[in-house]
């Protein structure tokens, strides 16, 4: 992992034409493998500087890539003539359901409000249920325990009458 890490600051400050930073210089000194790696970029890059192409273009280069931009500016001209009319249905159809939404909202029968008589005690709706509250954690753990008790009394029995049978067997 250091030895990429090396590598990867070595051929940076390569590309950048920089020094190297004293701390990889000192082991690119100590590594034959860094030295050997800094020799072949270097090689490298003179291979890559020293060959490059050549710059010759043809006049029927030129003349086929004007050809070629200008079918590509009709066509796109041609394009845009047919775009428009097929915007002018679709926002119609969105229009018209964006008005029939409107108006199903809008005419839709809203709910009559419940008008109290002036005889109704409001209060008398939560006082019965306060009671009935009441009543429930009355009778709660009595509903809860009833079936445990039972059980209870059950398994008394079911030892009263072992130890009955126990003491019946013996000698």
């Amino acid at each position: 992992m250091k030895t990429w890490l090396l590598k990867f600051k070595i051929s940076d400050a390569l590309n950048d034409r920089r020094s190297l930073p004293p701390s990889v210089e000192s082991a690119v000194k100590r590594s034959a493998e860094l030295q050997s790696f800094v020799a072949d970029a270097n090689a490298l890059a003179r291979e890559l500087k020293s060959q490059l192409p050549g710059t010759e273009t043809s006049a029927q280069l030129h003349v086929s890539i004007m050809r070629a931009v200008r079918s590509a500016r009709s066509a796109s001209d041609t394009k845009t003539e047919f775009v428009w009319p097929r915007w002018v249905p679709a926002s119609g159809l969105v229009a018209a359901i964006l008005l029939g939404v409107v108006l199903i909202i809008q005419f839709m029968p809203q709910p009559a409000s419940k008008v109290q008589p002036t005889d109704a005690h409001p209060l008398a709706d939560a006082s019965s249920a306060l009671d009935l509250g009441g009543r429930l954690m009355s009778q709660a753990p009595e509903l809860a325990l009833s079936p445990l008790s039972d059980e209870m009394q059950k398994l008394d029995r079911n030892l009263a009458d072992t130890g009955k049978f126990l003491l019946a067997s013996l000698p």
